[in-house]
């Protein structure tokens, strides 16, 4: 099947007579020569093809008394600038006709840049890997034209907003049947990093790598590399994580979800990563005492810290490792405890805090528990 927009090129303009242009199909595989316009070339390459032809009364009189038509070609009027009805007769025609179809938008002229989007969302929307857009590209001013398939060129469009969407983001809205990149690698990695993931995130950020380089080195994506590098250089912070220990990865991840504005995510992460550190700092004390899991270890550490006795196995153990370590200790749980509180504040609607406010005050956060590393509260724990 074959669909055309109608349009009303074909004869010069002053003395009204047929005129021939270029075209080089090679692309479509057909025989380049010379024809009076898109629709022409259509008929002649494709005689056996049903064809419905959309346009305005004047283009479809126009087109009728300049080509040659059969009974298996279908004229579809609409009103002049009508691109719903267009769209809508476009629709129609592909959800009813499941073989190989050729859309030709050539001669949209006016509307030529809305039909491109709509035309590359087709066969998303259908999930149709048969249906070929085309246009004719202008070589030579009014000599001569080459075909190319639209859906190629605008995916390239569609690319460039998804990774802009990504740089500021860092998320990916899901996008079926492209070509040119792997989107679920991008889906994966956004999922993992907004779901505090930590596997998840420097197994995919390694994948995501690999598809930004071989991005990179797609010629065809070009004229758009200036985006890939900029996304590179967002998830450059992430090249350190094999050489950093938990507690570290864990303050990388959360600086870069407050840059990108995921609050919740943020302390997600500052929360982990100072359980971890904590955890670290214990690790001596926890070899000599046999946990069921790590998170019982991890519980077991903060209720230490916070001079929680119920239920504590390194307390049972060392009894007098709080009071040895009291100052050190309350003053990790101070922090420990504001973190915990601001989290499941924002878990909760929120009607007096403004987002800017709570912002600044997690960068306050991240940075106390940055010192609180950096000067090595917990280096030597007494027991």
């Amino acid at each position: 099947m074959i669909i055309s927009i109608l349009g009303t090129a074909g004869r010069d303009f002053k003395t009204k007579e047929p005129v021939s242009f270029y075209y080089d199909c090679k692309i479509l595989d057909k025989k380049s020569g010379k024809f009076c316009n898109s629709l022409d070339m259509l008929l002649q390459h494709y005689p056996k093809e049903e064809g419905y032809f959309i346009g305005t009364e004047v283009a479809i009189d126009f087109q009728k008394k300049l080509l040659k038509f059969n009974n298996r070609h279908h004229f579809i009027e609409v009103e002049d600038d009508s691109l719903d009805d267009i769209f809508e007769k476009i629709l129609e025609l592909l959800n009813q006709e499941p073989n190989e179809t050729i859309l030709d938008i050539t001669h949209g002229f006016r509307h030529q840049p809305i039909m491109a989007i709509f035309a590359s969302t087709l066969s998303q929307f259908l999930e149709r890997k048969d249906l070929k857009i085309i246009y004719a590209k202008e070589k030579e001013r009014f000599k001569s034209y080459e075909y190319i398939y639209l859906d190629e060129y605008i995916e390239i469009t569609q690319i460039s907003l998804l990774l802009t969407g990504f740089i500021r983001t860092l998320n990916f809205i899901p996008v079926k049947n492209m070509k040119l990149l792997n989107n679920e690698i991008f889906e994966d990695f956004s999922k993992s990093l907004l779901s505090n993931d930590m596997k998840g995130v420097e197994r995919d950020y390694l994948l995501l790598k690999e598809e930004l380089e071989r991005l990179e080195k797609n010629e065809d994506l070009k004229h758009i590399s200036n985006l890939v590098l900029k996304v590179k250089s967002e998830l450059k912070s992430l090249e350190m994580l094999p050489f950093f220990t938990s507690y570290q990865k864990y303050i990388v991840l959360s600086k870069m979800m407050v840059e990108k504005n995921y609050l919740v995510v943020a302390l997600a992460y500052i929360f982990e990563s100072l359980r971890e550190y904590c955890s670290y700092r214990f690790e001596i004390i926890c070899s000599t005492i046999k946990f069921k899991d790590d998170y019982q270890r991890n519980d077991n550490v903060m209720k230490t810290i916070g001079n929680y006795q119920k239920e504590n196995i390194i307390l049972k153990k060392y009894h007098r490792l709080y009071h040895k370590n009291k100052e050190e200790f309350k003053k990790v749980n101070k922090l420990y405890n504001k973190i915990r509180k601001r989290r499941n504040a924002l878990a909760h609607i929120n009607t007096h805090s403004n987002f800017e406010d709570i912002k600044s005050d997690l960068e306050k956060i991240i940075q106390k528990v940055e010192k609180l590393y950096i000067d090595e509260v917990l280096k030597e724990i007494r027991v």
